[in-house]
């Protein structure tokens, strides 16, 4: 007899609990973007900041805002929204790494969808895809909470986090990939494994850096010698793979082969920008050197490091999928080098899913399991090492005031 936990029923007053958290952050996004578009005399261009370093006329009408200089990443998002199946010959024209840009292709797909291809909705469909994406992270991380026994309020600290305000007010991809990423966990911790495995593949059609979510996923099942739920989270991974490939036969180069050096030395990068704002050397990579707020930032870059020392050293205390999650964060953390950190603007959109990863760890604590809905024992099952090699775990293996590993007993399940 299996004795897998029961569902909990996903009607139970899941859309009435994220109703009240789900105004609050619809009010402050559309004040958001009312004070965000006023700066641009209401033209949707002009959050974009569409440079004209590489002119891309063809896709510019008489109203596009361009300015002087480089532009920010959501131009390359503006263009390819206007050609998301890589139709055009030469899109190194419009774009400064063609395979690396086109990798991020659910964004601007989704905003060709919703403006219906008409190039002059394209700027509105941009931001309404971020506002959608906004309310439903939130309503996902509801969902999640509760499945937790935190309270839904929390909520807010992620639909107000920077890599979300950001992604809005400047048109790129987190708001979507986030949105995502917190819908894949919610539905991975309802034990929806083949849907959770789907939306999290679409994360990183999103933002490739995403990939480490499912995986982590995929590999805490294997290592329980669960094959089935390991394939629900590695299997639809063939999707961006796929995309990945399409890319490499149209353009001549792997997305990868393209991306900047965002990596170097552990904690390379926040030594460098730790250091710009203390004077210690100056800019390297034309940056402005930060005048103001100084304390405020280095005290985000101090916290941001505490968190990379902690997430690489959780495994010493727990083996649960969330703690593997932070680690595998952590460690993608740790070597990004001075151009991530660049400016608060750039980390604070990158860090996104370190500190996503870091408050799963903080709710799924074992001293909290008490108020876990009973299919989150689905991922907090610790899984010792000599666990690995040896019969699946379908249980947990201890509560949450059980004894350390080496004293531990056993449970296992017979049919």
């Amino acid at each position: 007899m299996s004795t897998r936990p029961a569902r909990t029923n996903h009607a139970d007053g899941w859309l009435r609990a994220a109703m009240l958290p789900g105004l609050v952050v619809l009010a402050g996004y559309l004040l958001v973007t009312f004070v965000t578009l006023r700066a641009f005399d209401y033209n949707p261009t002009g959050p974009i900041r569409i440079g004209d370093l590489l002119p891309a006329q063809r896709f510019w009408s008489p109203t596009t805002m361009v300015q002087p200089g480089v532009g920010y990443d959501g131009q390359w998002f503006f263009n390819i929204a206007h050609d998301p199946f890589l139709r055009s010959p030469d899109p190194e024209a419009f774009l400064d790494a063609p395979a690396y840009r086109y990798a991020r292709i659910l964004y601007p797909l989704a905003a060709w969808a919703l403006a219906l291809g008409q190039p002059a909705a394209i700027p509105w469909a941009l931001l309404a895809v971020n506002l959608l994406a906004v309310l439903g992270g939130t309503v996902a991380c509801v969902d999640l909470l509760r499945q937790f026994g935190a309270s839904r309020w929390f909520a807010l600290g992620y639909a107000f986090s920077p890599p979300i305000l950001i992604g809005v007010t400047a048109m790129l991809a987190e708001p979507l990939s986030l949105a995502l990423v917190v819908a894949g966990v919610a539905l991975a911790v309802r034990c929806r494994h083949w849907p959770a495995g789907v939306v999290l593949a679409l994360a990183v059609l999103a933002r490739e850096p995403s990939i480490l979510v499912p995986i982590g996923f995929g590999l805490y099942a294997l290592a329980r010698w669960d094959w089935r739920r390991g394939a629900a989270y590695l299997l639809p991974l063939t999707m961006p793979i796929g995309w990945h490939l399409w890319i490499l036969a149209r353009l001549g180069s792997l997305p990868s082969a393209q991306s900047p050096t965002n990596f170097g030395v552990p904690f390379g990068g926040m030594y460098y920008r730790f250091g710009l704002l203390l004077g210690w050397h100056p800019p390297m990579l034309g940056e402005p050197v930060p005048t103001s707020n100084v304390l405020a930032e280095a005290t985000i870059i101090v916290a941001s490091a505490a968190i990379v020392v902690i997430g690489l050293t959780k495994l010493l205390e727990r083996r649960d999928v969330f703690a593997w999650l932070l680690w595998l964060q952590a460690a993608l953390a740790l070597g990004t080098g001075p151009l991530v950190w660049a400016d608060l603007y750039s980390y604070g959109r990158v860090l996104g899913l370190l500190y996503f990863a870091f408050t799963l760890c903080l709710l799924t604590n074992p001293r909290r399991s008490r108020g876990f809905r009973s299919d989150v024992s689905e991922w907090t099952t610790p899984v010792p090492g000599r666990a690995i090699s040896r019969r699946r775990v379908t249980s947990p293996v201890t509560s949450a005031a059980a004894p350390a590993f080496s004293t531990m007993k056993r449970t296992e399940n017979r049919s």
